[in-house]
């Protein structure tokens, strides 16, 4: 399992998304944590690290570190 790394800034982003798109988002991501490389897609260059979790009422940017087993938020978008 990968430990979830977030900073304060995206845990409010992430606290003011509607309801549905937050149970969403906390559902992926528990997904994730589990099993990163299939949960999301390379975004940009695949080089194993810089991923993205599209859902269809939100989106995140992440960054895998396997090494540490780490899953780092660097974005949360909701999607209309």
């Amino acid at each position: 399992m990968y430990r979830l790394l977030c900073d304060e800034t995206l845990l409010a982003v992430w606290d003011s998304l509607p309801d549905d798109a937050s149970a969403q988002l906390t559902t992926a991501l528990s997904d994730v944590c589990h099993e990163p490389f299939i949960e999301t897609e390379p975004w940009g260059i695949d080089d194993g690290i810089n991923r993205v979790l599209v859902r269809p009422l939100v989106a995140a940017i992440l960054a895998v570190n396997d090494e540490a087993r780490t899953v780092r938020i660097y974005n949360i978008q909701h999607r209309h």
